[in-house]
């Protein structure tokens, strides 16, 4: 999903995939080890059979609801009448879906790009700036709302010193972003690269347009508030009876921690160590804990995928070789605007 990230990075070498892939799969297995070992088979699928799927449906549809705002919002910054928000919204899912089987995140984002710039014939510029917004959209209310928990939910309280730490280096990469970005078109060297003027441009038209800035941000909080509620559904499924507030703050939790730690695909392992963890600091038992992760995996993990394979093919993506002829087609395109990195 990649919400702990939104910064430009270098595209990665195979050697780094394999050893990156690596690593990611030993942690993987790892954390879910430690969150299966003990577990009582029998309390755990008495949990799941008894499960209210009406909630689970309703959970669904909110998450849905959810990814229909990121494309929404995407437009609002895009600025650009040519793509609808319904169109940005089945690429994001396809990206989605992308990133979770994907041992690091590359593939993903190439293919939004290609798919915007090279067949939308939009500017990479603008691409790569509104993607960068879009993460930092994100990023900024997941922290509000995880740093209001970590203040007011008591079991959360002794974790504050580590997450003042992640506000710190968010808020830099934050104000770098709003700051230095836009002064990169006043550097002789970069200003002759056509993509610079253009990512700066779309940055400060965003700081210029106060109201879009303030409508962007409030969709994004409400997509944020709008996955929390699916937890909370979820959790009333599988009869965890915790506030609303207490699941949005467990859930985008869970979320961070699963895209910010390597994992296997799927994030398998980390996401279930990560609800485990925090909802044993509430009191409930592992098998329960457990039950809801695989429930609210499937939440947040089906609907990408089952959009991606709707949008895939009709764009002609019918095929891995053909989506990485076209990840090797951006590529080129990046490259032909004078930078080889893009945006993870």
């Amino acid at each position: 999903m990649g919400w702990s990230s939104f910064s430009l990075r270098r595209p990665p070498t195979y050697v780094t995939v394999a050893a990156y892939g690596a690593v990611a799969t030993g942690i993987g297995i790892a954390l879910g080890w430690l969150v299966l070992k003990n577990i009582a088979w029998d309390k755990l699928g008495a949990s799941l059979s008894s499960a209210n799927f009406t909630l689970v449906l309703a959970a669904l549809a909110l998450y849905v609801l959810a990814g229909y705002l990121r494309g929404l919002r995407w437009r609002l910054v895009l600025g650009n009448d040519k793509v609808s928000a319904g169109r940005l919204f089945l690429i994001e899912q396809t990206g989605t879906a992308m990133d979770t089987f994907s041992p690091i995140r590359v593939l993903d984002e190439l293919v939004e790009i290609g798919i915007l710039v090279l067949r939308d014939k939009l500017k990479l510029g603008t691409i790569l700036a509104t993607l960068a917004l879009q993460r930092t959209f994100e990023f900024g209310t997941t922290v509000l709302i995880m740093g209001i928990g970590v203040l007011l939910l008591e079991p959360l309280r002794p974790y504050w010193p580590y997450f003042t730490v992640g506000i710190t280096l968010g808020s830099v990469s934050l104000i770098l972003l709003f700051t230095v970005g836009p002064a990169l078109s006043r550097i002789p060297a970069l200003s002759k690269l056509a993509v610079v003027p253009q990512f700066a441009s779309a940055v400060v038209l965003l700081r210029q347009d106060v109201g879009r800035s303030a409508l962007a941000f409030l969709i994004s909080l409400a997509q944020a508030l709008l996955i929390g509620m699916a937890g909370w559904l979820v959790a009333q499924a599988v009869h965890i009876d915790l506030g609303l507030h207490v699941m949005i703050v467990i859930t985008l939790g869970v979320m961070f921690f699963s895209s910010a730690v390597p994992g296997l695909p799927l994030a398998l392992g980390t996401f279930e160590f990560g609800v485990v963890n925090l909802l044993g600091l509430w009191g409930i038992d592992p098998e329960q804990a457990i039950a809801f992760s695989l429930v609210l995996h499937a939440v947040l993990f089906l609907p990408p995928i089952f959009f991606a394979m709707l949008f895939l093919p009709r764009e002609g993506l019918l095929s891995l070789a053909e989506i990485k002829a076209l990840a090797s087609r951006t590529r080129v395109e990046l490259s032909s605007a004078g930078t080889s990195r893009y945006l993870d």
